[in-house]
């Protein structure tokens, strides 16, 4: 009888070869690029209050939930969140009841001192291990392993390289491939936490065989299906930008072999009409700009259409009347970060179009050649060109497809200039470093603060000179053609 039950007991458990042991399920919801949009979006979708209340719901109906974001939680956003340093956005995700969250270039560029006070408000460590220190000392901690749904996961937090304080590219691929390896012996699931695009998070994905899930960012990639990338069916996701969407990640794992067995995924739009917000969330962001930034609310416009990179052109001659400058700047595709929303217009719509870009403003002083050599080196279509106001300036095509031109500033005189300071870092300075001849070559440029702001000069703009009647696109289409000779 002791044989036979033996025997019995051996039938049970000796399961063929290739056969299936017991699996768990675990669900991962995911974000990234949520720059600061702590409020309720516009148009009826998005913002933190609608991602708590969806996340708090799932939470409600299941235990194996695991929360994640790819980077990127500071600055583009509310006015409330600017003024905060975005510390607040940080303190958020700790309310919410984020599980890991990884470090964006947007969040890099606050300075270490900063990464650190955000790392407080959310109240547990950032996970990145390519931001180094002097002698190339992981400052972050590189991981974390959290058991959920019956799974024990380890999660590797990594940023895009930049230029100075973390890894390249290379080597970035070379540790995160060596910390999954490590991972990989001791946890059952291994989850890259990358704020990278789709195409760089493919290639590591290559060189660390070990990593089952890439959850990424940066790129703003609204991915509605996961991708699934080699022979190993590693899986990619992420999930647009702005608290637009919650990607929602559903795996089922074969305990035995340790491969995903089965997966869905999807990407959730955070619609008001479909999605409750959290209440307690929500009272806590009203209260927090009733505080900190009161006038966020104030009505401004009624908008009858959208109004996206154009807006350049009314900010520009809005900075000129503010600061009393013969000439002022703003580069599109540096300062304006978002469109304005139809509908009804408050401050902080103002504010998320370009204010937190253009909030540092510089004068300086330049000639009419120096103006027109900058406009030359950007030539292109917008949002390469800067958009101008304070005098005329035509672009035309040659046949060879040389883009030139010309202006009605004449080249010995000397104008007063005001200008965002990103643009005066990152487009005239760089422009002018490059040249070899000409107005510009060899030239030391210096500028000084100014206290226009975008949204002062936008606000003031708005409320004293601009006809209500008027449909706003039509005023700045009004705006682009009187500054471009049409």
């Amino acid at each position: 009888m002791i044989g036979a039950a033996v025997l019995l007991v051996g039938l049970v458990v000796a399961l063929p070869p290739g056969a299936s042991a017991a699996t768990a399920r675990l669900l991962i919801l995911h974000t990234n690029d949520l720059h600061d949009h702590v409020r309720p979006g516009y148009e009826g979708a998005g913002g933190l209050p609608y991602v708590a209340g969806y996340v708090a719901q799932v939470r409600a109906e299941r235990k194996d939930v695991l929360l994640l974001d790819a980077g990127d939680v500071a600055e583009k956003g509310d006015l409330v969140a600017f003024q905060t340093h975005s510390l607040m956005t940080y303190e958020a995700l700790r309310r919410i009841g984020y599980d890991a969250v990884t470090i964006g270039n947007h969040d890099h560029d606050q300075g270490l001192d900063w990464l650190r006070r955000y790392e407080g408000a959310m109240g547990q460590p950032l996970l990145c291990l390519n931001r180094v220190g002097p002698g190339g000392e992981p400052l972050f901690a590189r991981s974390r392993v959290i058991e959920r749904g019956g799974i024990k996961i380890g999660i590797i937090g990594v940023m895009v390289p930049q230029d100075e304080g973390t890894l390249n590219l290379e080597e970035s691929g070379r540790q995160l491939a060596a910390e999954a390896e490590r991972l990989d012996r001791e946890v059952q699931l291994v989850i890259a936490l990358c704020h990278v695009g789709s195409r760089v998070a493919a290639e590591w994905a290559r060189r660390a065989p070990a990593v089952n899930i890439f959850v990424t960012g940066h790129s703003h990639e609204v991915l509605r299906a996961p991708l699934v990338i080699g022979d190993r069916g590693t899986i990619l996701v992420q999930a647009g930008s702005y608290a637009q969407f919650v990607g929602r990640l559903e795996i089922e794992l074969d305990l035995a072999t340790e491969k995903i067995v089965r997966h869905t995924g999807s990407l959730v739009e955070m619609k008001h009409d479909t999605i409750a917000p959290d209440a307690a969330f929500l009272a806590w962001v009203r209260a927090q700009e009733q505080e900190i930034s009161p006038e966020a609310t104030d009505f401004v416009l009624n908008n009858v259409t959208p109004l996206g990179f154009d807006i350049a052109w009314l900010a520009a001659e809005a900075l000129r009347l503010q600061a009393g400058t013969d000439i002022a700047f703003c580069h599109p595709g540096q300062v304006i970060r978002s469109a304005l929303p139809a509908g009804p217009i408050d401050v902080n719509a103002l504010f998320l179009t370009g204010g937190q870009r253009g909030h540092a403003t510089l004068h300086t002083s330049l000639t009419g050649a120096e103006i027109i050599a900058y406009l030359n080196a950007l030539a292109g279509p917008a949002p390469d060109q800067t958009a101008w106001s304070g005098f005329t300036a035509t672009e035309t095509t040659a046949a060879d497809g040389k883009r030139t031109v010309t202006t009605n500033l004449e080249p010995a005189r000397r104008y007063s200039v005001l200008l965002p300071e990103i643009e005066w870092r990152t487009r005239f300075l760089r422009v002018a470093g490059r040249q070899k001849s000409g107005p510009l070559a060899g030239r030391t440029f210096t500028a000084e603060p100014d206290a226009a702001t975008y949204l002062d000069a936008l606000r003031a703009y708005l409320k004293n000179r601009h006809n209500p009647a008027t449909p706003l696109q039509e005023a700045v289409n009004g705006l682009s053609r009187r500054a471009q000779g049409k």
